[in-house]
């Protein structure tokens, strides 16, 4: 039975969870990190959700989502943080995180009776880069690994985007594409792994949740995906948050528990209209806010 009132306090600070190794790499082997659901028995087969941690493709940590791991997993979902292979010049680039993230949907599907998950019910889940990671999974047909058995969807069934980079064309990150290449070499990379791009019908239903205040990553982005989501025939919601900044879903960052509450209650709702949870959402504010000054932890990156 789901608890009734789950204060954002309790997700912290909790012992390490299980870890298993989705994919082998030359820079090492890149693992999930597991939550089971809440209630879970034996042959259920529950919606999963996967975490993609932001950072700007070159940091970040897992250590940093697993509050929302923990949360979704009370709602009775499968749930995973993903790590992924970071861009280090001239090793690896924005293509490369792309390809993991879609290695991890394909080991969840693949894997989908051991795990108890149904792979007709796979959501992702990301914040800035991964949010942009999550709307790569959810869009583009190209940037696999050409390891991955190709027979298995790498295609989500929803997609929750948190302050999302959608278009790398417009945006202060084009350097990430330089490594000697010309201007119209960058534009054309740049374009080719920028979501709204990709946008076509038939893709996931999602929602975009964008700060007003973002100056890292302009709520334009959002805005323009969720349109062209719309005019493909695909659902998408946009819900633009007064005077907040970017990476706002980052506990004890730039904002209140409360806004954090309010980030992770509206993606509920999205998936519970889709039929995945039952109920309200039970995530609330603790009393008092349990912001610890030591959060979130640091995680070396590969």
């Amino acid at each position: 039975m789901l608890a009734a009132v789950l204060p954002f306090g309790t997700l912290l600070n909790q012992p390490a969870p299980k870890e298993v190794v989705y994919k082998h790499a030359a820079q090492g082997d890149f693992k999930l990190f597991c939550f089971p659901p809440a209630g879970a028995k034996s042959g259920e087969a529950h919606p999963a959700a996967l975490w993609i941690h932001g950072g700007g493709w070159t940091g970040g940590n897992c250590n940093s989502f697993f509050p929302m791991a923990r949360y979704t997993a009370a709602r009775g979902a499968a749930s995973f943080v993903v790590e992924y292979r970071l861009v280090k010049p001239g090793v690896t680039t924005v293509a490369d995180c792309i390809a993991d993230c879609k290695s991890a949907v394909r080991y969840l599907r693949g894997h989908a009776v051991e795990l108890g998950i149904d792979p007709h019910r796979i959501a992702v889940l990301g914040e800035s880069a991964g949010g942009h990671l999550a709307a790569c999974v959810g869009t583009l047909d190209g940037v696999n690994d050409p390891a991955d058995d190709l027979a298995v969807s790498a295609q989500p069934d929803a997609l929750v985007l948190y302050n999302p980079l959608t278009d790398f064309t417009q945006s202060n990150f084009l350097k990430l594409f330089t490594n000697g290449a010309t201007a119209d070499e960058q534009l054309k990379r740049a374009r080719e792994v920028s979501p709204v791009f990709h946008v076509r019908a038939g893709q996931p239903p999602a929602i975009c949740l964008h700060g007003l205040a973002d100056t890292v990553v302009s709520p334009d982005d959002s805005r323009r995906f969720a349109a062209a989501m719309k005019q493909a025939g695909n659902r998408c919601e946009l819900v633009l948050l007064p005077e907040t900044p970017h990476a706002f879903l980052i506990p004890n960052y730039k904002c209140s528990e409360a806004v954090v509450v309010n980030a992770l209650r509206r993606g509920d709702e999205f998936l519970t209209s889709l039929g995945w949870f039952a109920g309200e959402p039970t995530l609330t504010v603790s009393d008092p806010p349990s912001w610890k000054s030591k959060w979130p932890p640091t995680q070396k990156s590969k």
